[in-house]
C-alpha cells in the first residue's frame, strides 16, 4: 500500500487529469450542432424530371425543396445540395410539375355532394379550380373556405350566379336574370357582398329559337363588375359577341368562336390585350366519348369519378345504341373539330389557351368525370396540335394567371412560390397520357393520401 502511495504521489500533476478529459470527451461524444439540423422540416424531392409550368426546358435531375407550404429551392441535382435533415423523397425516373388548374367547372347537388367533388379533382392533382356561375349563396360560403385552405378541396374561386337574358340560356338554371339596368346592378352588388371573385355572363342564344343577354345589358353587367373590383367573364360563341365585351374590357372568355372563321385582326387584339380563353373541349366530346371508347367504363378510376347516374347511364348499351343514332351527333363532332381547330389557330397567333372543361354542366348529365376530364381536355389540346409542353403550360400557368389577376402564388414550381405540385410515374412530354399517372399529390407543401379522397372500386 505504501508503494501505491508512492507512486501516486509522485505522478506529474497533467497525468492527473487525463481520466477526467476522456471521460468528458466520452459523454460529449463528436461535436453537434447548437440548433436544429438545417433541413428540419424541409421535404427534398430528387431525382425527378422537373416540368416547372412556366414553357422551359425541363430539368432532367432535379431537386425541389419545399419549407413551411412554400418552394425553397428548385434546380439541378448536381448543383442544388439537400441539406441534413431534409425528409428525401426519391423520384428518379419520374416527373414533378405544378397541380393542375382548371378554370371552368360546375358542382351539382348538396354540399356533401360538392364536396365529393372536390375531393376527386383532388386525386387527379387538381390543386386549384373555378366554378363559374352556378353557385348560390351557400355553396359560395363553401368556396370561399375552400380558397382559405379550409375544407380539402382545390383552391376554389367562384362566380357565385352569373347572368343571362330572362329566357336565356341556360335553360331552367336559377341565374341571374336582370330585366332592367337598376336590377343588375343590385345583383352585381349583391354578388360582390358574398365576397366572390368573378361576375359571370351567358352570351349565347338557346339551342332552340330565344333570346340572349343585350349588349346594353352586357355593359351594364361588366361595367359594375370593374366598380365592385370583380373580373367579368363571358361564355360565348360567336365574334360579334367576342369583339363587343373585349371592347368593353373583358379579357377572360370560355368556349370558341363558331359562327365564322375569326379574323386576324381580331386574333391580333386577343394577343395585345392579354385575352385568355378557355375552349372547354371535353365537355363536347364527352357526348360521344363514351359511345366511341366503352372499354373506358371499366377503368376503375373514371368509374370512381363519374357521378353515379352518368356512369349507370353510360354504362348501359341500350342508352349509347340511342345516343349514336342522335340524328345531331354528326354536327356536333363536327363542332368539336371546329373547336379544336380554333385553338390551334389562337395558339398559333400566340393567343393564350386555359384548361377549361365545363366538367358538372349538363342540368343532371354530367357527362365529364371531375378532375379526370381536366387530363382529356390536355389529350384533346395535343391532338388539336399543340405540343404536350404548351398543353401543360396551359394547364399550369396560363390558368393559375387568369384566376389570380396578376403574378400567381401557384401553377408554377419556383422560389417562393406555394408547393402545389404533382409526382407522375412517367413522362408527359413523351405522351400527355402520362399526366393521368400520379404518383403523389402536393398541396401547400403537403402529400395527400390519395386513397382517403377516392375509393377506387
Amino acid at each position: 500500500m505504501v508503494g501505491l502511495g508512492y507512486a501516486h504521489a509522485m505522478r506529474p500533476p497533467f497525468l492527473s487529469l487525463v481520466p477526467l478529459l476522456l471521460g468528458t470527451l466520452i459523454a460529449c461524444g463528436p461535436s453537434q450542432p447548437s440548433g436544429p439540423l438545417p433541413g428540419a422540416g424541409v421535404v427534398a424531392i430528387v431525382g425527378g424530371q422537373l416540368i416547372d409550368g412556366t414553357g422551359s426546358d425541363p430539368i432532367a435531375e432535379s431537386v425541389v425543396l419545399v419549407r413551411d407550404g412554400r418552394i425553397e429551392t428548385v434546380g439541378p441535382r448536381s448543383s442544388t445540395p439537400v441539406p441534413d435533415g431534409a425528409e428525401v423523397v426519391a423520384a428518379t425516373g419520374q416527373t414533378v410539375m405544378p397541380g393542375l388548374v382548371e378554370t371552368h367547372a360546375h358542382y351539382h347537388g348538396d354540399l356533401d355532394r360538392v364536396r365529393r367533388q372536390f375531393r376527386t379533382q383532388l386525386y387527379f392533382g387538381v390543386t386549384t379550380a373555378r366554378s363559374i356561375g352556378a353557385d348560390p349563396p351557400d355553396k359560395v360560403a363553401l368556396m370561399l373556405e375552400a380558397h382559405a385552405g379550409q375544407v380539402t378541396a382545390p383552391r376554389m374561386y367562384t362566380a357565385g350566379l352569373g347572368f343571362s337574358y330572362p329566357d336565356g340560356f341556360p335553360p331552367g338554371s336559377p341565374v341571374n336574370r336582370p330585366h332592367t339596368d337598376d336590377e343588375a346592378r343590385q345583383m352585381v352588388a349583391a354578388l360582390a357582398e358574398q365576397g366572390v371573385h368573378f361576375v359571370k355572363m351567358w352570351v349565347n342564344r338557346m339551342p332552340t329559337p330565344g333570346m340572349k343577354i343585350t349588349p346594353e345589358m352586357r355593359t351594364t353587367v361588366v361595367e359594375q363588375a370593374i366598380v365592385h373590383d370583380l373580373v367579368p367573364v363571358a361564355h360565348i360563341i360567336e365574334e360579334a359577341d367576342l369583339a363587343q365585351l373585349l371592347d368593353l374590357g373583358v379579357r377572360d372568355f370560355l368556349h370558341t368562336v363558331e359562327d365564322t372563321d375569326i379574323s386576324q385582326d381580331l386574333l391580333e387584339r386577343l394577343r395585345e390585350t392579354g385575352t385568355v380563353l378557355s375552349p372547354t373541349l371535353t365537355n363536347m366530346h364527352a357526348g360521344w366519348l363514351w359511345i366511341d371508347h366503352p372499354e373506358l367504363l371499366d377503368d376503375p378510376e373514371v368509374r370512381a369519378a363519374f357521378e353515379p347516374e352518368a356512369l349507370a347511364r353510360w354504362s348501359d348499351p341500350a342508352h349509347r345504341d340511342e345516343a349514336a343514332a342522335d340524328p345531331t351527333l354528326e354536327g356536333r363532332k363536327a363542332r368539336l373539330a371546329g373547336a379544336m381547330a380554333f385553338v390551334n389557330i389562337l395558339t398559333d397567333a400566340g393567343v393564350r389557351v386555359a384548361v377549361g372543361t365545363d366538367s358538372g354542366a349538363g342540368n343532371g348529365t354530367w357527362n365529364v368525370p371531375q378532375g379526370w376530364g381536366t387530363h382529356h381536355e390536355l389529350e384533346l389540346y395535343v391532338e388539336a396540335g399543340l405540343t404536350p409542353m404548351q398543353a401543360i403550360v396551359a394547364a399550369t400557368q396560363t390558368g393559375a394567371t387568369l384566376l389570380s389577376r396578376g403574378e400567381p402564388e401557384f401553377g408554377i414550381l419556383a422560389a417562393g412560390k406555394v408547393a402545389d405540385l404533382i409526382v407522375l410515374n412517367g413522362d408527359p412530354l413523351a405522351d400527355i397520357a402520362n399526366t393521368r399517372d400520379i404518383e403523389r399529390v402536393m398541396q401547400r407543401g403537403e402529400w395527400l393520401d390519395r386513397t382517403t379522397l377516392m375509393t377506387i372500386p
